[in-house]
């Protein structure tokens, strides 16, 4: 008998200090989730949450969180992931809409879905005059992008893509994409 309070004593005081060293990790974990829930983002420098959409502000208070792709919430921080460690920033500036300009290609044919493959399951993207469609991609895949006479800038959540646009028919799509050593050719998606 005496074997048995003695054990139930020794768990309970194990429990007791367990709770009181796993309280503040537990606690603050629902106050970020709780944050970020809200559509703000958790400084952890200070222990509080920040529900303002000042990017300049958020990157002096080290702000080093994850958004959407396509940016649903209207927030204005983006990322570096492991495809671009190497850069010198955290936060990658995104255009807040698309932008055309001094455009020397026929958009009729540029403004349609595309592919590598044209028997694989789903198309590639979809460029289209307001935002450039990564088809299949985790997330909302509407990107921003500028398109400047051939040059075509993407503006994933993580990093930027750039490439100039070789040619443009009904069919089919040529883009040198920078980090490419040949051109890559699509065609015309058709479901």
């Amino acid at each position: 008998m005496k074997f048995k309070r003695v054990l139930i004593s020794i768990v309970l005081i194990l429990g007791l200090i367990s709770g009181v060293w796993l309280y503040p990790i537990i606690d603050t974990f629902f106050k970020v989730d709780s944050c970020l829930d809200k559509g703000g983002w958790w400084n952890y420098e200070i222990q509080e949450c920040d529900l303002s959409n000042d990017l300049e502000l958020k990157s002096r208070k080290g702000h080093h969180g994850y958004n959407q792709l396509a940016n649903e919430q209207q927030k204005n921080i983006f990322t570096v992931s492991e495809y671009n460690t190497d850069l010198e920033t955290v936060n990658i500036e995104r255009p807040e809409k698309t932008i055309i300009t001094n455009v020397s290609l026929d958009t009729t044919y540029l403004f349609k879905i595309w592919t590598l493959d044209p028997n694989g399951p789903h198309a590639d993207f979809w460029i289209r005059r307001d935002e450039f469609y990564v088809v299949d991609y985790d997330g909302d895949g509407a990107m921003p992008y500028i398109l400047n006479s051939d040059s075509l800038t993407v503006f994933y959540n993580d990093f930027v893509q750039k490439g100039r646009i070789i040619s443009v028919s009904k069919d089919t799509l040529s883009i040198h994409w920078d980090d490419s050593e040949n051109p890559t050719e699509y065609v015309e998606w058709k479901n």
